[in-house]
């Protein structure tokens, strides 16, 4: 009677290893988390570039510190606006139509910063101490001195020139009043600037600050 053929299984032909296939599915699950997690990363880059600018002002994009863009190209409208995350882009909003104002350093007598913030300023002392106390000199033959205090309100009309001609444009326009009050008051008497003439004292000092 003949017997029939029996499998043989060599030595080096072993069975499917598991552990392998498990290995293998594990690491396609990995991938897919990776993807996910690359796709979700991206996502969020590109959404924190977003901005919004205010109908009240207006946008400039810098890249790398250099405007992207010139003149009036340079400026952003209001509305939704993308730009890359910092370090690469830095979006700076300027304010057009809000008053800003400086008030003059010159001229007035000592006060300390949060004296002038509260509004508790102590009162003038008995006599001008030159040290520390501003003052101006009048017109007159023989010159008097003045104690006078100016606030100046202004709004940017060219943001552009706003952002890149000057390193700080409220400083700017704060040396532009002081020296202004110097040159008005220069022309007036004592009793124009307190008393009889102090509406064109005032538009002295308003020619003063246009023409600088």
């Amino acid at each position: 009677m003949d017997k029939k053929p029996q499998k043989v299984v060599l030595p080096n032909q072993a069975p499917t290893d598991t552990s392998a296939e498990a290995m293998a599915e594990a690491l396609r699950s990995s991938f897919i988390i990776i993807k996910i997690a690359m796709v979700f990363l991206v996502g969020v880059f590109l959404t924190s570039g977003i901005r919004i600018v205010s109908p009240q002002e207006r946008a400039i994009v810098l890249r790398f510190g250099k405007s992207v863009g010139e003149g009036e190209k340079a400026l952003r409208k209001p509305g939704l606006l993308w730009a890359f995350p910092y370090p690469i882009d830095e979006v700076v909003k300027i304010p057009i139509t809000e008053l800003q104002h400086v008030t003059s350093t010159i001229g007035w007598y000592a006060v300390t910063p949060e004296q002038e913030i509260s509004g508790n300023e102590p009162p003038p002392g008995p006599t001008l101490n030159p040290a520390a106390d501003g003052y101006l000199l009048t017109g007159d033959p023989e010159p008097n001195i003045v104690h006078v205090r100016v606030r100046l309100y202004y709004r940017v009309s060219d943001p552009v020139t706003y952002q890149f001609e000057f390193a700080n444009a409220s400083n700017v326009v704060l040396n532009a009043l002081n020296n202004a009050l110097v040159h008005a008051a220069a022309k007036f008497s004592v009793d124009d600037v307190l008393y009889r003439n102090v509406a064109g004292f005032k538009e002295e000092i308003t020619r003063n600050v246009i023409e600088k």
